[in-house]
């Protein structure tokens, strides 16, 4: 029993990193209460993350023009007719017990709603943000989030592929700022910081693609903010846009699963009820 709690407590957090779930949830702790608050405070919550330099009107210009150099890259004004997104992958995740295989599907209607669906072999887990109110229906039944974690959402609607954030770009409403250049994995990358509702994030770009190959950013858990890194490789055409294929995501630095996609679909006019909170639903 302890086994699969354990199991059904990372697919919980596997499932916040492929679209942000308050219960991004460390394999060690408790199964979580139908209280999703945040801690008020902990050691983690406390640490002050590291100062980035003082923006200029040189760094925000450049950060601004990497970002929308990727955003023409990955499709341009092709961006602008996309109204929905329907991504289906597959993978494993890393546990204390082993490898744990789990299947993810996640619907996109922009600029704000999405559901995430995660096939598990202890359960199964699904994820919604309407716009205004995220939910989450778990073993434990059906829960509102807390308001704390829509920034969590608005994130991983932009993250999805770079489109959303491509979509700001195209928009002009980007606030991104030029760091530096950093070796990512032994490659050269143009690193941005790009400020949104819940905190700051780092976005690595190729300059020889363009495409966005890799972020950083803390995210808000139950337990206190975790370090998240995510990669992304394998760019293919999709309706005449690219999207990355394979996903890594690490937690403090330790790698935390893969996945790879199996399936993109543009304009599918998703049915705007499933991003709805649904009826209550039985505790298991």
């Amino acid at each position: 029993m302890k086994k699969n709690l354990r199991l059904l407590l990372v697919s919980l957090a596997i499932l916040g990193c492929s679209c942000p779930l308050a219960a991004q949830i460390q394999p060690h702790v408790s199964p979580p209460s139908r209280d999703l608050t945040p801690p008020s405070s902990s050691p983690q919550a406390d640490a002050k993350p590291p100062q980035s330099p003082a923006a200029t009107p040189e760094s925000l210009a450049k950060g601004k023009a990497i970002v929308l150099a990727a955003a023409k890259a990955a499709g341009g004004e092709l961006l602008n007719d996309v109204r929905s997104v329907v991504v289906t992958s597959s993978g494993q995740a890393d546990t204390p017990g082993g490898s744990m295989d789990i299947t993810l599907k996640l619907t996109i209607v922009y600029p704000n709603m999405l559901r995430s669906e995660a096939h598990l072999p202890v359960a199964d887990v699904t994820q919604g943000f309407d716009g205004s109110a995220p939910w989450a229906v778990m073993p434990q039944g059906t829960v509102d989030l807390p308001p704390e974690y829509i920034g969590e959402d608005q994130r991983g609607i932009a993250l999805a592929g770079g489109w959303g954030l491509y979509k700001q770009a195209l928009a002009g409403t980007v606030e991104a700022q030029y760091l530096d250049d950093e070796d990512l994995e032994g490659k050269k990358t143009q690193v941005v910081q790009w400020s949104v509702s819940n905190g700051l994030v780092k976005l690595y770009f190729d300059p020889q693609t363009h495409f966005l190959v890799a972020a950083h950013f803390r995210s808000l858990t139950i337990q206190g903010p975790v370090e998240v890194d995510q990669r992304w490789s394998d760019f293919r055409t999709v309706s005449g846009l690219q999207y990355p294929h394979h996903s890594l995501i690490l937690h403090g630095g330790n790698k935390f699963s893969e996945t790879t996609i199996q399936d993109v679909k543009v304009n599918t006019n998703p049915d705007h009820a499933m991003f709805a909170k649904p009826a209550e639903s039985p505790a298991n």
